[in-house]
């Protein structure tokens, strides 16, 4: 039924994360043609460009979350799909600044639903030890769309029939990102109880698989005390050590997503050039990412420690771009491809909550709040940009470098406080306490309410001798 369910729900979250990743990034990949000129963009226009898409996202991602648990999840993000494909194509008529940042915000605003709803959608399917990897799964197209946008990109350079460059990569994108959205509205199901490609006793024993979760599959009340519980840190710390987290990790993204390309330019290669040497970047992330996730799943109590260890290659790609001399392009570009293993912690991150919290409510509101850091560090990142400096971005490869640093602080603290609780807990039932009460698996409790509850680091000996974790 595993099987099924993969061939069913994977093709279709891999495709739609690699559309929004090439639709996000089609600005990046604009700014190296005559994009700046067109819109008579001035000092940090285009910095605002690239942060006004995170506004969005920060402004609408927790009300299109809710709005997720009002409306069937399969309709909602196939209509979603199809929206922000028709602001796509829109924004191709953009003629100045003003009209670009509207396009922006409005994108933002509606991409801001499928990682969220994403995470949602797995605990729905899968069990907490198959959820690592199937987020890995689908984040990976993360790495694909940026490589195949950078193809997209290199084509569009090549085409002149009177339209600049960068409004036909908008233009082309958002017809196929249409056209997908159509086919996710059709295919992609509501929820396990009503998906027709599985059989009544299938759709059964799918519902059966998820119950060791002790985390429900989908309640549509909202639940106003576990949105406390989980904005209070001294209540339940992960939030604020998550948020915390995931905003570092995107301060790295906010500046190279941004200027990825525009930092290989500086290295002395024109338009084409630099949108061509970019494409294997977003290999290196597929496979990063994806590897990151069969790492996490298989090696004992490594999910954090994967989530560190995946930011070591980053550390030393940025350091390269400021020990090395601008003209050893070669380690340069060797530095630059070092740096998407950055992004395998960030969707490890982004797993946690749907693994490691109980209660819709409280699920979607960590969820949420992971992405208020996602969001505020694409939105500051850009900004580490100084105008004029040479070499060129240095200041953002040093800030990028502290936050790494601040990452791993946070990485550790979280860990510790997942196996701390853990063993509380274990004390507890050690003592008599009863626990992994039948009524508690689909009650929409809080992890905080359930005391068989058991946090995931990754492999943890009590959940392996219970459920087979």
């Amino acid at each position: 039924i595993v099987k099924k369910i993969d061939r069913r729900i994977m093709p279709l979250l891999f495709g739609t994360y690699a559309l929004q990743c090439i639709d996000k990034s089609c600005l990046g990949y604009a700014s190296v043609f005559t994009l700046s000129k067109d819109l008579g963009l001035v000092v940090l226009q285009y910095s605002w460009l690239a942060s006004l898409f995170y506004f969005g996202y920060l402004v609408f991602e927790y009300p299109t979350t809710l709005l997720s648990q009002k409306f069937p999840i399969g309709r909602f993000v196939g209509v979603a799909i199809v929206a922000w494909g028709g602001i796509l194509i829109a924004t191709a008529g953009a003629r100045n600044f003003a009209g670009m940042a509207v396009l922006r915000f409005l994108l933002g605003a509606i991409e801001s639903l499928i990682t969220p709803t994403f995470i949602l959608i797995n605990g729905m399917y899968y069990t907490r030890k198959e959820q690592v990897l199937r987020t890995g799964a689908w984040a990976a197209a993360n790495g694909f769309g940026s490589m195949v946008g950078g193809v997209i990109a290199y084509g569009m350079g090549q085409v002149n029939p009177g339209v600049p460059s960068w409004k036909w990569i908008f233009i082309l994108n958002g017809l196929i990102t249409v056209l997908w959205g159509t086919v996710v509205y059709f295919f992609l199901p509501t929820s396990p109880m009503r998906a027709g490609f599985l059989t009544e006793k299938e759709r059964v024993l799918a519902i059966h698989r998820i119950r060791t979760n002790k985390t429900g599959i989908l309640n549509r009340k909202f639940k106003w005390y576990q949105v406390y519980e989980a904005l209070n840190p001294f209540k339940d710390p992960q939030g604020l050590l998550l948020f915390l987290t995931i905003f570092c990790n995107e301060v790295l993204n906010g500046g190279f997503g941004a200027f990825g390309t525009l930092t290989i330019q500086s290295f002395g290669f024109n338009s084409l050039q630099s949108t061509l040497i970019y494409i294997p970047q977003g290999f290196i992330n597929m496979c990063c990412i994806f590897f990151g996730g069969w790492l996490a799943q298989r090696l004992p109590n490594a999910r954090i420690y994967v989530s560190i260890g995946m930011l070591v290659p980053t550390f030393i790609g940025l350091l390269l771009q400021i020990v090395l001399p601008r003209s050893n392009v070669a380690g340069l570009l060797i530095g630059v491809y070092m740096f998407p293993p950055f992004a395998t912690s960030l969707f490890i991150c982004l797993s946690l909550p749907g693994v490691n919290s109980s209660g819709y409510t409280k699920r979607i509101t960590l969820s949420s709040y992971g992405f208020l850091g996602y969001a505020l560090g694409n939105i500051v990142g850009p900004f580490m940009v100084k105008t004029g400096e040479v070499p060129a971005y240095r200041s953002v490869f040093i800030a990028d470098i502290i936050c790494i640093v601040l990452q791993g602080i946070f990485l550790v603290l979280l860990r510790i406080y997942y196996v701390r609780e853990n063993r509380r807990r274990d004390r507890l039932l050690a003592e008599g306490e009863v626990q992994d009460a039948p009524k508690d698996e689909f009650a929409d409790k809080t992890d905080l309410e359930t005391p068989g509850f058991r946090y995931v680091v990754s492999y943890y000996s009590l959940e392996t001798a219970c459920i087979g974790y």
